[in-house]
């Protein structure tokens, strides 16, 4: 733990040593509230058994302001828990503490298994996500991708809370998806859409919402910006918007804003520094930096909306997403975001010291 003003080292704890004979163990942190009331350090640790697989460690951790104390750590040994490239910690059954949610398994607060979703065959995979995809379904649903799964699986859309499966997509031969897309991008229809190169799915009826397969858009990372109750997309640098009646490729989408246009570059491949809501209002920041990298700059809306709704930095779930590394994925609040929305109840918070 660091000081948040200066970086003076405030306290340190050992890494789990279970698997140090076979290296250094890699890891990803994020934050989560997983009594439901204190938050804890949740760390994915890893490393290569010699040539062949990988040893796992999930461990969850608190600082008390002075002492970092071990909770529980996880080993998935022998288990089947397919793991994959980026963490999610949110609250999959809406009792008010976060679980820690994995492509293919869920832990419960207390580092116990809650479901694997293996059984259903599901193996590694890229991208995953969890949100309120069907706003007329109870709870949370997640749609993930897959990576060369043997069965020739390419996509699947599950219930978060226990892992029964809603629909799965199957292609001939195996193949690497390595994108997968949420979001309400056609107001034409119920709940959120979610895509990958299959087509552009409803999630809620399974039905392509274009029936042509090759005029999806990339499925690289969604963006509250315009206003409207319909995601945008930023791809690459580019900010753009899918048009439901006037369909095309996405090399050739609508185009509201170009990030080289203001002397920014991309800062790890075709990814930014940040996607957030960092500055209020609830339409979401993109933090770039200079072809020097010597200075941040922030890109936001300009744009006005009539549509009032709190902070998304203030919603449980997509405050601890933003916490969360691993292939950079859009953050989802924990109520449906999208057209036709409810108003969402006020988040469940409290701050330190009240």
């Amino acid at each position: 733990m660091l000081d948040g003003e200066t970086g003076a080292l405030r306290t340190a704890a050992p890494v789990p040593a279970d698997y140090l004979a076979d290296g250094p163990m890699y890891a990803r942190f994020g934050v989560g509230h997983l009594d439901g009331v204190t938050p804890s350090l949740v760390a994915y640790l890893k490393n290569r058994v010699g040539n062949g697989g990988f040893n796992l460690v999930i461990g969850a951790w608190q600082f008390d302001g002075e002492d970092l104390t071990q909770e529980w750590r996880w080993l998935r040994g022998d288990q089947d828990a397919p793991d994959g490239h980026n963490t999610r910690i949110i609250d999959v059954d809406g009792d008010g503490k976060d679980e820690i949610v994995e492509i293919g398994f869920v832990l419960n607060g207390d580092g116990t298994l809650r479901y694997s979703l293996a059984d259903a065959g599901i193996v590694h995979g890229d991208r995953f996500h969890i949100a309120d995809i069907d706003p007329q379904r109870p709870g949370l649903e997640g749609y993930g991708v897959q990576q060369d799964n043997p069965s020739g699986l390419r996509e699947y859309y599950y219930d978060a809370a226990d892992g029964e499966m809603i629909w799965q997509h199957f292609g001939d031969g195996v193949a690497d998806v390595g994108r997968g897309m949420v979001g309400d991008i056609d107001p034409r229809f119920p709940g959120m859409e979610v895509w990958s190169f299959s087509g552009l799915y409803n999630a809620s009826t399974d039905e392509l919402t274009e029936p042509d397969t090759g005029l999806a858009p990339w499925p690289q990372l969604g963006l509250w910006w315009d206003g409207d109750l319909t995601m945008e997309l930023l791809n690459d640098g580019k900010f753009e918007k899918w048009d439901p009646e006037n369909p095309r490729p996405s090399n050739s989408l609508r185009r509201l804003l170009r990030n080289s246009d203001y002397g920014a570059v991309n800062a790890h491949g075709v990814n930014p520094a940040l996607v957030g809501d960092i500055l209020g209002d609830w339409r979401e920041e993109v933090v770039y930096t200079n072809a020097d990298r010597d200075e941040l700059i922030v890109f936001t809306t300009d744009q006005p909306t009539d549509t009032r709704l709190y902070t998304l930095a203030h919603n449980p779930a997509y405050r601890n997403a933003m916490t969360l590394h691993g292939y950079l994925q859009s953050h989802h609040v924990d109520y449906f975001l999208g057209h036709g929305m409810s108003t969402p109840p006020r988040p469940a918070i409290s701050y330190v010291g009240e």
